[in-house]
């Protein structure tokens, strides 16, 4: 198997992510601004567990926010073993609630979850996993897989 060479954590750089942002109609809304984003992975010492954050500038159905692992081993070495977060737009009249909700609950989830692609075992790292954060009946819901 032909595998790319991975980059030692400790010759990782923690600079910022690369990002993206779609720009959106008056009828929708960022549920989370980046700062408070950058912040929270700051805060938690996960920043380095990211390598790109991407604004979508169109609903997924409920989904508010969503992160993949990538697996150890698998596409380039600067991705291999890292997070692909993307915040998905909300109807506007939304936007407060569900931004209370991601602060209050979705991003210490969030930080805990980034956590354990470093501290889990090479099985887990192998695989590539999943983070979703919905809002169901004026709830925040979240499912790993």
């Amino acid at each position: 198997m032909n595998r790319q060479p991975e980059i030692p954590e400790e010759n990782r750089i923690d600079e910022p992510y690369p990002f993206s942002k779609d720009k959106i109609g008056r009828e929708l809304s960022y549920p989370l601004k980046r700062s408070l984003l950058d912040s929270a992975l700051q805060a938690a010492s996960v920043y380095p567990a990211v390598y790109f954050v991407r604004y979508v500038g169109h609903r997924n159905s409920n989904v508010v926010l969503d992160t993949i692992f990538t697996p150890e081993g698998k596409g380039h070495p600067t991705i291999s073993g890292r997070c692909l977060i993307t915040v998905w737009a909300v109807p506007r009249q939304q936007r407060h609630a569900v931004e209370q909700l991601l602060i209050a609950e979705g991003l210490p989830i969030l930080c805990r979850w980034l956590g354990k692609t470093r501290s889990e075992g090479n099985v887990w790292r192998g695989t590539g996993h999943t983070l979703k954060f919905e809002m169901r009946d004026g709830r925040l819901r979240h499912s790993e897989q």
